[in-house]
């Protein structure tokens, strides 16, 4: 089962919460050159790297890496949902109201949310 789908049938923020720290596990830490190529968003209460790119045939290509394993759970559930996306599709994308659907949201820090909302950002000047 996708990351999405498990976060949607979970019962309650504590279960939400360890599947996304499982799911920050599988991002892969880059290396000090790879990140220094990166762009450092900031503004969240956590160091947060981004690089966002788009493939040959117009779809997202994003990564990104923090130091908090939360926010890797999240950057991990975002990447899963954006990556291979035409760009044009995602114009109008609302990271605030894709946290809200999954029932995280909410429970996030504001400056959490600010990191994301600058990824949002990124990605629509890209578009």
């Amino acid at each position: 089962m996708e990351i999405i789908e498990q976060i949607q049938q979970a019962k309650n923020w504590e279960e939400r919460y360890r599947l996304l720290i499982q799911a920050g596990k599988n991002l892969t830490k880059p290396t000090e050159n790879e990140l220094a190529q990166w762009m450092e968003i900031q503004g969240c209460e956590v160091r947060l790297w981004c690089k966002i790119s788009q493939n040959s045939d117009r779809t997202l290509q994003l990564q990104a890496y923090s130091e908090a394993r939360i926010m890797n759970g999240l950057l991990y559930v975002l990447i899963n949902a954006l990556n291979g996306k035409p760009l044009i599709q995602l114009q109008h994308f609302d990271i605030t109201a894709f946290f809200t659907e999954l029932g995280i949201a909410q429970r996030l820090s504001s400056t959490r949310l600010n990191g994301l909302k600058q990824i949002e950002q990124s990605i629509k000047e890209l578009c």
